[in-house]
């Protein structure tokens, strides 16, 4: 070998070794349960509660009978369970179908990126495949969660910096991801570096599963799910020996360059000081979250002063720029499915002014129909008012009544975080529907006590009830 051939090739291999897909590897491999404070550990297991609720609660998601038919068509080893049903089938197909369910409400926490608990299915397949503690799975659930916060944060504008390019934030998994479940298979740093390479440069949804002007579709619900799913196989490869583009963030043609047209601050992404865990919010409602302020007014209007559908003249929402843009459009205006009325201004406060709340029930299709609420709709408006935050949660609703009267309030939503109690009581209005409450008891204390747990199969053994939700 000539002395320039082994210059080059050592300083190509200097170049990799720090390359972000590197250094996020090395973080991966050094993240140890030990290390973790006790406040991050709790705010774990408080997003995978409501995650495992919001599972439960999208078992009567119209789509996921598609799902299952087709992981019984592809088979598989039984290496991981289905939630409910309580089938086997293999840790990337587990992924898919869990994945599915857990995103079908909208009730997903915000945290980790946008709604992180989607790296959850993927996590939990994975630990029961590979016989893991709740230790070991904890550790990888926050990682996925300070890895995932650090790709979005790394974006000027973050999650709008990703709009803005047409994609969606859920590419944060091809990253985030393989670290987490290469954390959890024990793979080394070049091994794990290997797998972001792989896994990210394949895994990025286009942001018309979630656009501003279009209807959505079930297929939203698998935006992070086939991106977990391609991520255990990319670890998969890597352990193998399989070798992806190192460069995949910052090298031509990567994220920064190709994904994003430069708008990536590579030193925030590799920036590990912190925990963005604690940051994480749980919503209260099934709502998408610049949709929670407002909503939240007009319900709090209608309780406070009894009011009832008959009795609203108009209703004027004062959002953000994004909410106004994002769930206003003609095809949301009156939804025909789960999916988009999650994303309607108009429905949800319809909604709300008659059932005064807008939780779970608010996704079965009697209500797309239901006369009161058309009637509703077509007396809601919704604008886009400057001196509310373009991006934030607050939202403002203005109600008048047919006898002349106005009620005006003003709702910031997901600042104050849920209380253990109330997220119980989220978990139960889920659960209840499907399980009768000394199983759902029996999940909450499993869960509460995770980092106890010899394997994850206690609790998937208590997510098997077939006869109440096959």
């Amino acid at each position: 070998m000539s002395f320039k051939q082994e210059l080059t090739w050592r300083n190509l291999d200097l170049q990799y070794q720090a390359s972000a897909a590197f250094q996020i590897a090395r973080y991966a491999t050094g993240f140890t349960y030990e290390n973790i404070p006790d406040d991050v550990v709790h705010h774990a297991k408080r997003s995978l509660l409501d995650g495992i609720g919001c599972a439960i609660g999208g078992l009567a998601a119209p789509g996921l009978a598609a799902c299952l038919s087709v992981v019984d068509h592809l088979g598989g080893a039984p290496e991981s369970t289905v939630i409910g049903s309580g089938r086997k089938t293999n840790a990337m197909n587990a992924t898919l179908v869990n994945c599915f369910a857990m995103r079908f409400l909208e009730y997903n926490d915000v945290g980790g990126g946008n709604h992180n608990q989607e790296a959850i299915p993927a996590l939990l397949a994975m630990s029961e495949r590979d016989g893991k503690s709740g230790k070991d799975f904890l550790a990888a659930m926050i990682l996925s969660y300070e890895v995932g916060a650090r790709v979005i944060q790394a974006v000027p504008g973050a999650s709008a910096g990703w709009d803005k390019h047409g994609w969606s934030t859920d590419a944060r998994g091809g990253i985030n991801m393989p670290a987490a479940i290469g954390l959890l298979m024990g793979l080394s740093e070049t091994h794990i570096a290997h797998a972001i390479a792989i896994s990210a440069s394949r895994g990025v949804p286009l942001g018309i599963l979630d656009a501003d002007r279009e209807e959505n579709s079930m297929a939203k619900n698998l935006r992070f799910g086939f991106i977990a799913r391609e991520a255990i196989l990319s670890c998969m490869l890597a352990q193998q020996g399989m070798t992806g583009p190192l460069m995949v963030i910052e090298g031509d043609g990567g994220f920064k360059g190709g994904i994003l047209r430069g708008e990536m601050d590579l030193q925030a992404l590799v920036d590990f000081t912190g925990w963005r865990m604690c940051d994480t919010r749980h919503k209260r409602l099934c709502a998408n979250g610049s949709t929670q302020g407002h909503v939240h007014a007009t319900i709090a209007i209608v309780i406070e002063n009894d009011l009832k559908p008959s009795d609203i003249e108009s209703v004027l929402v004062r959002a953000g720029a994004r909410e106004a843009r994002h769930t206003t459009a003609l095809p949301k205006k009156f939804p025909r499915n789960a999916e988009t009325a999650d994303h309607s201004a108009y429905y949800a406060n319809a909604f709300a002014i008659k059932h005064r709340n807008f939780g779970p029930n608010s996704a079965d299709p009697i209500h797309f129909t239901d006369p009161d609420i058309v009637d509703l709709i077509e007396r809601i408006s919704v604008v886009n008012d400057p001196e509310l935050p373009p991006r934030g949660r607050e939202g403002i609703s203005e109600v008048r009544t047919k006898d002349g009267r106005k009620f005006v309030k003003r709702c910031n939503a997901l600042v104050e975080p849920m209380t253990d109690s109330e997220l119980e009581n989220k978990f139960n209005e889920m659960a209840l529907k499907v399980m009768e409450d000394s199983r759902a008891r029996a999940i909450i204390d499993v869960i509460w006590s995770f980092e106890t747990a010899r394997s994850v199969n206690p609790l998937m053994e208590l997510l098997t009830f077939p006869a109440r939700s096959s």
